[in-house]
């Protein structure tokens, strides 16, 4: 920046500089202070030699922090929390320039300023603008882009009254002890503020050594044994078989799921413009019958052992990770259960939810980023259960190839069983399947009518009344495509479910 300010001393210029300096200066905080002394000698000897230019009076500088420090311990420190929720900002302004008015720019350094305001101002003075008789500037001549609820700093007073609703500051990062009660910062895993209104989540727990902390243990969750990435898995009854009165919590605790899904309406609610696809939420007979399939199997595979209490993970393959529902709802349905998601993660919550998932169950979940129509059929791990939910008009088929004999197919409900794109409509999925002889045992059921309380991409709007429909059916192993993958036992039939859930499947 130096340099540059040498080689154009009379020209217009603008510099930005991100240092990335102070996340963690160290783990003992007798040392942090020195770090920070230390840095704090590298931006005085800039500034030093900033301030000496001869442009010096026609300049303004800003340093600006964004949270302070947040690795190791120091969350847990309430110093530490409150300089979280007040980010450090210093203006350098040349007092007689033209485009300050000193009276304003000193009384706002006592206000609730938040980056909106930052933005305005700099766009101010970066460009053309109306100047009054006296040749000060006034308003600007373009001013598309700038929030209208946010100040100039260098021209307009902030009232000393302004508060996070007035400020548009989420109350999750609200430093106003007034409107919000908890200042623990949140760092992006979930937000505090909502979660501690909503929900009893348990306690944290920080591990010293690897500076991290400890997965929540919600439905499932569990540790190695050993070296050998055995898993103590113990089943203390049969699984039953759903009846026409079965409900999700008939086989895993539904509560503890929904806290699960309580974190992934956080992180969505955040993104109110982006598409959500709709979820597995919306389908509780899907969701009671996925879960009992997972468990019947998981629990023949551990009763063919000679061990019982010892048994290998199970792996679901699932395509489209959407909000991340169906990933939480196999996790929470067996402990050794693993799933790995296809999806492009191109939607702007989903990173999120995603990491989210993975802090609570830990390994047991896994992602394979990319378009499914490819990423599917270069994936070489064997696939115990599977899952067809994306929008590629072949993961269905895809998956099958990939498997064995016995493993069961499903996917995700429709509206109508004879649509193109997944079930048994013209050139569909399953349609294909049958007819190749991939899949049998196809048995398919209708959901009861409900009405969507939600926006969803494949809805008109909230209010639309939907009665979908979804099927499952068993892998022939007749198409497989890859050498090596495990067959299993067929687990279940149609005299299983309930016959008032069961329709008729299209075609023969």
């Amino acid at each position: 920046i130096s340099q540059m300010w040498d080689a154009y001393d009379s020209s217009p210029k603008f510099a930005f500089l991100n240092a990335l300096a102070a996340h963690d200066y160290s783990l003992d905080a007798a040392h942090s202070s020195l770090g920070s002394e230390n840095y704090d000698r590298t931006v005085y000897n800039f500034l030093n030699n900033l301030m000496a230019k001869n442009d010096a009076r026609d300049t303004y500088i800003v340093l600006r922090s964004d949270h302070g420090l947040q690795g190791g311990p120091y969350p847990i420190d309430y110093a530490t929390q409150i300089e979280h929720m007040h980010p450090w900002t210093a203006i350098i302004a040349p007092a007689n320039h033209l485009s300050l008015s000193l009276e304003p720019f000193a009384s706002n350094q006592n206000s609730l300023v938040t980056g909106f305001d930052m933005y305005h101002s700099l766009r101010y003075l970066m460009s053309p603008s109306f100047v009054d008789g006296n040749g000060k500037q006034k308003s600007l001549l373009f001013d598309s882009g700038i929030p209208r609820w946010s100040y100039n700093l260098f021209q307009q007073t902030i009232s000393l009254n302004r508060n996070c609703q007035d400020a548009k500051i989420p109350k999750s990062f609200c430093p106003c002890i007034s409107e919000r009660h908890d200042m623990v910062p949140s760092f992006y895993v979930g937000h505090s503020e909502q979660s501690t209104q909503k929900l009893s989540l348990p306690m944290l727990s920080y591990n010293w050594t690897t500076m991290r902390f400890a997965a929540l243990r919600l439905p499932g969750v569990l540790l190695p044994k050993n070296a050998q990435i055995k898993y103590v898995v113990r089943f203390n009854r049969d699984v039953l078989p759903p009846r026409c009165n079965t409900t999700l919590s008939s086989y895993i605790n539904e509560g503890m799921l929904r806290e699960s899904w309580q974190l992934i309406h956080n992180i969505t609610s955040l993104f109110p413009e982006s598409d959500v696809s709709g979820g597995i939420f919306l389908y509780p007979r899907q969701m009671s019958l996925l879960v009992y399939l997972v468990q019947h199997q998981v629990a023949l595979r551990a009763a063919e052992n000679r061990n019982p209490d010892n048994s290998e993970p199970f792996r679901i393959c699932e395509t489209g990770f959407g909000s991340g529902h169906s990933a939480a709802l196999f996790l929470s349905s067996a402990p050794n259960v693993e799933v790995v998601t296809f999806d492009k993660f191109d939607r702007p919550y989903q990173s999120a939810a995603f990491v989210a998932l993975q802090s609570s169950y830990g390994k047991r979940l896994t992602r394979v980023i990319g378009n499914s129509c490819q990423t599917v059929k270069s994936y070489k791990k064997t696939c115990h259960f599977l899952h067809g939910s994306s929008l590629c008009k072949t993961d269905n088929i895809d998956l099958i190839h990939k498997s064995g004999a016995g493993v069961t197919l499903t996917s995700t409900a429709m509206g109508s069983l004879d649509s193109r794109a997944v079930y048994f409509g013209k050139k569909a999925q399953w349609a294909f399947l049958r007819k190749e002889g991939c899949i049998e045992n196809v048995v398919c059921f209708a959901e009861e009518e409900r009405t969507l309380d939600g926006k969803f991409i494949f809805s008109s709007g909230k209010g639309q009344k939907i009665s979908h429909k979804f099927c499952f059916a068993v892998n022939t192993g007749a198409c497989k495509k890859s050498k090596g993958v495990e067959s299993v036992k067929r687990t279940w039939r149609e005299d299983d479910f309930c016959p008032n859930w069961i329709v008729h499947a299209p075609g023969p």
